[in-house]
């Protein structure tokens, strides 16, 4: 779809501070001073039109219109005749966003008009390389070469991990009021895949910022995609715990689990003086500062808890299936 907007976005916009951000950002302020026509591409959600549009509102086009057009679902009808007409009329940018979806005869009206002249700026952004679809001959390569004069590669979040905090709290702020972001959360978004990157991110502030009492962030307001995705990390971090364990260690674990389990039944404190006093009745002789070693152990991976006095130690749902794994692999061995 063709949409022509005001210019909305500049350079102070454009949040972040780690190098291969910088090196774009930097890169697209000098193709701002250029007429040349200038290829965006990178992964979904990583900012492309916002770029587009800062090189717009810096360059000497930037009172003219800045027309988005959504080549993607973009139609031979009225659409088309929309789009080409915009070309020509009063000066300014045309921005060509998901460029690889136009179709094949829109390409060759698309290039007719190029070598015709066109009375506006040319930039285009793609979340698909280009150069795969002209080798699919999905796309016209001389359109390409027409297209692809300043090319600028933007990062995925992943390669700028280090803008997540900074990115979070722009996206957060409410006025002038801060919300306070438990560091609980940090470490899980640390963790997180942002497949969606920088407009995932955002989604998720948008949603925690309503579900949160508005001062702070817990883990309980972030969305369920993060928990699910770190239970499951975890559930595949334990997995390769069990098997990088000797034989030996697995034994000791899963005596001190089924220990601690068996006195969590009974209700009765499962000390470190009482673990190692029962392991003198087995193979398995521990003294309570080994037990105490291995239990710090298994109360950092939250395979059990540690309380004072007479709570003693508890066993968790995680240790449960910690112990359950620890078995399986020592029956194999």
């Amino acid at each position: 779809m063709v949409h022509t907007k005001p210019p909305t976005s500049n350079f102070t916009e454009l949040i972040g501070e780690s190098d291969t951000f910088l090196q774009a950002k930097n890169r697209a302020k000098k193709f701002a001073d250029s007429h040349l026509p200038v290829l965006i591409h990178g992964e979904t959600g990583t900012g492309k039109e916002l770029f587009a549009k800062a090189i717009h509102d810096e360059s000497s086009y930037k009172k003219g219109p800045f027309v988005h057009v959504g080549c993607s679902t973009l139609k031979e009808d009225a659409q088309a005749e929309a789009l080409f007409h915009s070309a020509n009329d009063e000066p300014g940018t045309l921005f060509l966003d998901e460029v690889w979806g136009l179709s094949l005869p829109l390409q060759a009206r698309l290039l007719d008009s190029i070598e015709k002249g066109l009375n506006k700026r040319l930039i285009s952004a793609s979340s698909v390389p280009l150069s795969e679809k002209v080798e699919k001959h999905e796309f016209r390569k001389d359109l390409y070469f027409r297209l692809n004069v300043l090319d600028l590669p933007l990062p995925s979040l992943a390669e700028r991990q280090s803008d997540i905090p900074l990115l979070m709290h722009h996206f957060l702020k409410s006025g002038d009021h801060d919300i306070y972001v438990d560091p609980v959360v940090w470490k899980a978004l640390e963790q997180y895949e942002f497949q969606g990157n920088v407009r995932e991110l955002k989604n998720m502030a948008d949603y925690m910022k309503t579900v949160s009492d508005q001062k702070t962030i817990q883990l309980y307001d972030t969305p369920p995609a993060i928990r699910e995705q770190i239970e499951k990390k975890k559930s595949k971090d334990k997995k390769t715990t069990a098997k990088s364990l000797t034989l030996m260690e697995k034994e000791e674990f899963a005596y001190l689990l089924e220990t601690i389990k068996q006195l969590n039944e009974k209700g009765e404190p499962a000390s470190r003086r009482v673990l190692s006093e029962r392991s003198k009745n087995g193979k398995l002789v521990l003294t309570p500062q080994q037990v105490r070693s291995r239990l710090d152990y298994l109360e950092k991976r939250e395979f059990v808890t540690k309380g004072r006095g007479r709570a003693g130690t508890k066993i968790t749902l995680e240790g449960l299936r910690f112990l359950s794994s620890l078995k399986n692999h020592i029956v194999q061995e």
